[in-house]
């Protein structure tokens, strides 16, 4: 059986949205820029556009995702990626790390403080991490049916917001020679305040950002953080 996340991987080309990332990934981008750092992770990297754009302005950059399907995507535009937990990378071997696209969302709250942690040692005295969360009118906007169909494969996109978890369920039929798979997932996201990230033990959060790609409002919130 197919994870979760390689069949959402497999997708993605379906989903699209390609435009509103790259507007995203230059947000980030230029934040980047008037900090002074060099050394960047990106953690859950997905397809490594982001690590590419990262490499092509001159930043020492590498990232982890743990979808392989979509570090094997990322390795063909020849960044640095793998499927490494962030446990596993060296201490204080990064100026800043980054958490694009709902990243945070798809840990519980109760894990928010165990990442922080695992994040505080990666991280150099000082450095920083930039990560985005989707607000309430973000999960909403989320919250619907999406149905694509291409001659070799139909698929399904049900989403629900629901007691602040977004639960999404994914159906994709592929079309092998005169039959067809089907492979199924579900994926969960997190809503989590904007307070949840006021008082962490090892950083302090610096500024925030609204962040609204597709025109219907605020759907994200852009945090800058410094650890202490």
């Amino acid at each position: 059986m197919i994870k979760p996340l390689d069949l959402y991987a497999k997708i993605e080309p379906m989903i699209g949205f390609y435009g509103e990332y790259e507007e995203l990934y230059e947000r980030y981008l230029n934040l980047l820029s008037v900090l002074d750092v060099k050394k960047v992770l990106d953690i859950g990297c997905g397809n490594g556009k982001l690590l590419k754009l990262l490499a092509n302005k001159g930043f020492d950059s590498c990232g982890i995702d743990r979808s392989e399907m979509m570090v094997k995507r990322a390795k063909s535009l020849g960044v640095d990626a793998s499927t490494k937990e962030l446990n596993e990378l060296k201490d204080a071997s990064f100026d800043c790390a980054l958490g694009v696209a709902d990243v945070l969302n798809y840990i519980k709250l109760d894990e928010i403080d165990g990442f922080f942690s695992k994040l505080s040692s990666v991280l150099k005295p000082d450095g920083y991490f930039l990560a985005d969360i989707n607000t309430i009118e973000g999960f909403e906007l989320a919250d619907g049916v999406m149905v694509r169909d291409e001659n070799d494969g139909f698929l399904s996109v049900e989403a629900y917001f629901e007691k602040e978890i977004l639960t999404t369920n994914l159906t994709f039929f592929e079309k092998k020679n005169d039959f067809f798979t089907k492979s199924t997932g579900k994926i969960l996201q997190y809503y989590h305040h904007k307070k949840t990230f006021e008082n962490l033990k090892n950083f302090k959060l610096v500024e925030t950002f609204p962040v609204d790609l597709f025109g219907s409002g605020t759907e994200k919130l852009l945090m800058v953080f410094q650890r202490h």
